[in-house]
C-alpha cells in the first residue's frame, strides 16, 4: 500500500499510525494501554483510540485484559500487545553448498524449515526450484497469501539492491542476475533481495549478540571472507554496493608482493590466506615439503579447515604453525577494520568460527596490542545457526512502508 503525499492529512495519518505500531511493537515485555500511548507519544487520546481501532481491525495488534483490576478499582485494564502473527515472512538463504529456507513470523520464530542442496541443481534452475520450495512451504502451512508480508532472501556475492540484481557471484556463474524480478514473476510475494552476509549482520543487530546496537560488524569466515556493516543503525553499501569486501583487505605487504595461489577466481589476498580452502592448501603443503603426510590417517579429499582447527587445538606443532598465521591475518584485517569504522561490536560468522571459543582470545590480544582505548571494542561470535534468516525477517519489516525506521 502507498501512502498520500508527504504533508496531507493522509499521510500525517499514517505516521502516527506507524508511530503507534512499531511503540507496541517494540514495547516486548511492557504493556501500554490507550491511555499510556497517548501520553508517551504525545498523541491526542481520540487519535490514539482511532489508530488503535484500526490496528486492532488489520489484526496488527490485540486487546490483552489484565489480570488485576486498577489501584482506583472498577475495570481490569486493556492492555495492547502486538500480534506477531499478524504476517509471516518466507526466508531464503542461498549458500555454497545448500539453500536454507523457513517461514518465519514477525518475531522470528521459526514455523516451518527445510533446504535445498545447492550443488545438485543446475543454477539456470535454481530459482524455479527455490520459487516452488516457497510455495510448498506456504501451502503446507494453511496461510491465505495475503499474510505473507515479504519474501527476503540473502544472494552470495555482490547485490545491487536498487534494481534487485545480483551484480555478481561466481560460486552460482551469476552475473547481473534479475534474481527479485525472476523470483517475483514465479511467485505472488513480494521479494527483497540482499547480500547475504548484509542479511546476516540485519538477524545479529535484531536478535543476535549484537541486538540493538547501532555500530556492528559482522565478518563471516569460511570458504571466503564476508563482512556486513551497520552504521548508525542503517546497512552500508558503499557507492557500489561493494563495501564489506574485505577478502581483498591485505594484512601483509611482503606475502602480497609474492606470487599466492588462488583458490578460486576473484578472491582476493585475505580470503586466500584465510579461508577454509586456503588453510587446508597450507596445512597439505607443510605436510608434503616435510614429508609427513603419511602420518595423518586422512586423504587429501577429506580435509577440511575443521580438521585442520582440530589438530591445532590438540597443540599439534604443524596446524599450529597454520592456524597461527590465518590468526594473525584475521587479527590485523579486524584491526583495519575497526580503525575506520569503530563499531561498537564485531561479531564472528561463518564455518570457521566453530572454533571461536578457541581463537577468540587470541585475537582479543591483537586487538589490545594495537588498538588506543577508545577504539576497543567488544568481539563475540554468533550464537545463531539461522542468523540469516532472522535476518530476512528483518530486512523485509525495514523495507516494509508501515514498519521501516529509515535504516
Amino acid at each position: 500500500m502507498k501512502y498520500s503525499e508527504s504533508g496531507t492529512p493522509n499521510y500525517m495519518k499514517f505516521l502516527n499510525k506507524k508511530k503507534v505500531l512499531q511503540f507496541i511493537m517494540s514495547a516486548q515485555n511492557d504493556s501500554y494501554c490507550r491511555a499510556d500511548l497517548a501520553k508517551e507519544l504525545k498523541i491526542s487520546k481520540p487519535t490514539i483510540s482511532n489508530i488503535v481501532d484500526e490496528l486492532i481491525s488489520e489484526g496488527w495488534v490485540l486487546e490483552c485484559e489484565s489480570e488485576f483490576t486498577s489501584s482506583q478499582g472498577g475495570r481490569k485494564p486493556v492492555f495492547l500487545l502486538f500480534n506477531k502473527n499478524a504476517k509471516f515472512v518466507v526466508g531464503v538463504d542461498i549458500g555454497g553448498t545448500a539453500v536454507k529456507l523457513a517461514l518465519l513470523n514477525l518475531d522470528g520464530e521459526i514455523m516451518i524449515q527445510s533446504s535445498l542442496p545447492t550443488q545438485k541443481i543446475s543454477s539456470e534452475s535454481l530459482v524455479e526450484r527455490i520459487a516452488n520450495e516457497i510455495i510448498d512451504m506456504v501451502a503446507q502451512s494453511k496461510l491465505d497469501h495475503h499474510q505473507i508480508l515479504a519474501v527476503g532472501v540473502g544472494a552470495p556475492g555482490i547485490t545491487d539492491v536498487s534494481k534487485g540484481n545480483v551484480v555478481e557471484a561466481p560460486s552460482l556463474g551469476w552475473r547481473n542476475y534479475p534474481l527479485k524480478a525472476e523470483l517475483e514473476n514465479l511467485i505472488p510475494f513480494r521479494v527483497n533481495i540482499e547480500n547475504d552476509v548484509n542479511v546476516a549482520v540485519l538477524g545479529e543487530q535484531w536478535r543476535g549478540v549484537a541486538k540493538n546496537k547501532q555500530h556492528v560488524i559482522l565478518i563471516t569466515l569460511g570458504t571466503g571472507v564476508g563482512c556486513g556493516i551497520i552504521i548508525n543503525g542503517t546497512l552500508y553499501h558503499g557507492a557500489k554496493y561493494a563495501a564489506g569486501e574485505v577478502g581483498y583487505i591485505i594484512t601483509d605487504k611482503g606475502k602480497a608482493k609474492q606470487s599466492y595461489p588462488s583458490m578460486f577466481a576473484g578472491y582476493g589476498f585475505l580470503e586466500n590466506h584465510v579461508g577454509g580452502p586456503a588453510i587446508v592448501n597450507q596445512f597439505l603443503k607443510i605436510l608434503k615439503s616435510e614429508n609427513m603426510l603419511a602420518l595423518y590417517d586422512i586423504s587429501d579429499e577429506e580435509w577440511t579447515a575443521k580438521n585442520v582447527f582440530k589438530l591445532a587445538i590438540e597443540d599439534d606443532p604443524l596446524a599450529l604453525r597454520v592456524i597461527d598465521d590465518v590468526i594473525d591475518n584475521v587479527g590485523v584485517a579486524i584491526i583495519n577494520i575497526v580503525s575506520i569504522l569503530n563499531p561498537e561490536i564485531v561479531v564472528l560468522g561463518g564455518g570457521i568460527s566453530g572454533s571461536g571459543a578457541w581463537f577468540l582470545p587470541k585475537i582479543k590480544a591483537w586487538l589490545k596490542s594495537h588498538l588506543p582505548e577508545q577504539s576497543q571494542i567488544e568481539i563475540q561470535i554468533t550464537k545463531h545457526t539461522n542468523v540469516s534468516l532472522l535476518g530476512a525477517v528483518s530486512l523485509c519489516l525495514r523495507n516494509d512502508e508501515l514498519f521501516n525506521t529509515g535504516g
